[in-house]
């Protein structure tokens, strides 16, 4: 019994020396195995880094472009439909003429006065309901002239009005928003005439020029 005794002791013992040679030699780094795994890893984790950059970078670039497609779609959809009121607005304008044509030449006092009144009213109504489609007349006489806005048909001398000045509308212009939708037609004052030398003038200057003889007869 002791020798089985002893002989199962010293395998023990030899079964655990043996296990902490191979921990120590796990434990200690020996030959180059370990530096070429050090040096593995650390390019493992650099070529991370690239990636993870370079995906970052796609990704803010596809932000921008989607961001940049959102806001050019918008554009694209406001513009189609300031279009689409341009057409139609331009279509009406010719039936605003028409209106504004027959109630300047109508009589105000003859028999066709309720007429008149009913007509007015229909127009302050056809302009109220386009004006909420940003539709606004343009001021023009009495104005300078713009020629971002107005259209010059002719310019005449005026007393009363001094050059640059918008004397009469021909045809009413329009905006729509901040837009040009059609300009005003106009006549524009040139300015005061110059002023041509009066007859009296020219009378009283023959008698300056006669009365020297006059004197030399009235010595003889």
């Amino acid at each position: 019994m002791d020798e089985e005794k002893s002989t199962v002791q010293i395998g023990e013992e030899k079964d655990v020396a043996a296990t902490q040679k191979d921990a120590n030699e796990a434990a200690v780094p020996s030959g180059e195995a370990p530096e070429e795994g050090g040096d593995s890893a650390s390019e493992r984790v650099l070529e991370l880094e690239k990636r993870l950059k370079d995906e970052r970078d796609r990704l803010l670039r596809t932000a921008a472009d989607l961001d940049n497609t959102r806001k050019r779609a918008k554009r694209d959809i406001d513009d189609a439909v300031v279009r689409g009121r341009q057409e139609v607005l331009r279509e009406i304008l010719p039936v605003i003429d028409s209106v504004d044509l027959a109630l300047s030449s109508a009589d105000p006092q003859g028999s066709a006065q309720p007429i008149l009144e009913g007509v007015e009213m229909v127009r302050r109504q056809f302009l109220s309901a386009t004006e909420r489609f940003g539709l606004r007349p343009i001021d023009s006489v009495g104005q300078a002239f713009d020629p971002n806005v107005h259209e010059a048909v002719s310019q005449i001398p005026s007393q009363g009005h001094p050059a640059g000045q918008i004397i009469q509308e021909m045809r009413r212009g329009y905006l729509l928003g901040e837009r040009l939708l059609r300009a005003a037609m106009v006549i524009v004052s040139r300015g005061p005439a110059p002023s041509e030398p009066q007859a009296g003038s020219q009378t009283g200057d023959a008698v300056e020029r006669e009365d020297p003889s006059a004197v030399e007869e009235s010595n003889e």
